[in-house]
């Protein structure tokens, strides 16, 4: 008896299957490997670029901060120059300080602590941390003052008030310097001349000018060689030494009128 058409045909393809389906097996594990691979070179060359991306973007992070920085330098030494054609002007002879139009460059001089203060006040907001300083801070009334700002808006002070704020102080007056000078303008040159004595006289609408010294703290790791000028004495990291100047026109006008005259006024 013969055999059905459909047990025939299943019989062929069981002989036939294992010939059909060799290739699909070998073309599907050579796809396997092609892919392995593929995901091996792309491991190998991920590994070799990350680290100079990764670089580059560090470059890029502190030279960012580092413009920054030049700018708080910058916006310092205007708020030095304000300062001094304000304070200089001014007399405290009662406050232990020197009379109007004079200025002592010594630290613990009324005048003087004042212009100083306005120039790291001013940078603060880019410096690094110190905990210790040589400066006679006042930095518990610096953060009270601070908590009362926030607190007159209606918010809780931030954390960094308590972490960062005094620290901050510290390294910006501990690493700012200051100079005041007078600016002479002969035809068209300028030129700056140093204050090298104290008590010295100034003219009502004389030209002043302040430069600003700041030492910017590089806190961007791996790159920050890169920019830094020299490193901190106490081995605290990195700096790049920025400066600014900027020039006012004293304010130091007398004040003073003369008596009033006594004459008698006529009514008639």
């Amino acid at each position: 008896m013969s055999e059905p058409h459909g047990l025939k045909a299943a019989v062929s393809l069981r002989r036939v299957w294992p010939g059909v389906c060799a290739p699909a097996r070998l073309a599907g594990a050579r796809c396997r490997c092609a892919l392995t691979q593929e995901a091996g070179t792309a491991t190998v060359e991920f590994c070799m670029v990350f680290p100079i991306v990764l670089f580059l973007i560090l470059i890029l992070v502190q030279a960012t901060l580092l413009m920054v920085g030049n700018q708080f330098v910058h916006y310092a030494a205007f708020a030095a120059t304000r300062s001094a054609i304000v304070y200089i002007p001014a007399d405290m002879t009662d406050e232990g300080g020197v009379g109007r139009n004079s200025l002592s460059l010594t630290k613990g001089s009324p005048k003087y602590d004042a212009i100083r203060a306005s120039a790291y006040f001013a940078v603060m907001p880019v410096c690094g941390k110190l905990d210790d300083s040589n400066e006679p801070l006042r930095t518990d009334e610096f953060v009270d003052g601070l908590k009362s700002h926030f607190t007159s808006y209606g918010q809780d002070a931030p954390r960094w008030v308590d972490t960062l704020a005094a620290d901050r102080l510290r390294y910006a007056a501990e690493n700012t310097d200051i100079q005041i000078m007078r600016t002479v303008v002969t035809n068209q040159d300028v030129e700056f001349e140093e204050i090298l004595v104290g008590d010295d006289p100034f003219g009502p609408r004389e030209a002043i000018t302040v430069w600003i010294e700041h030492k910017l703290n590089l806190s961007v790791p791996y790159v920050r060689g890169i920019f830094a000028d020299d490193d901190h004495p106490d081995g605290r990291g990195k700096y790049a030494l920025v400066t600014a100047h900027y020039t006012l026109t004293n304010e130091g006008i007398n004040p003073d009128l003369p008596d009033k005259p006594d004459i008698d006024r006529k009514t008639e």
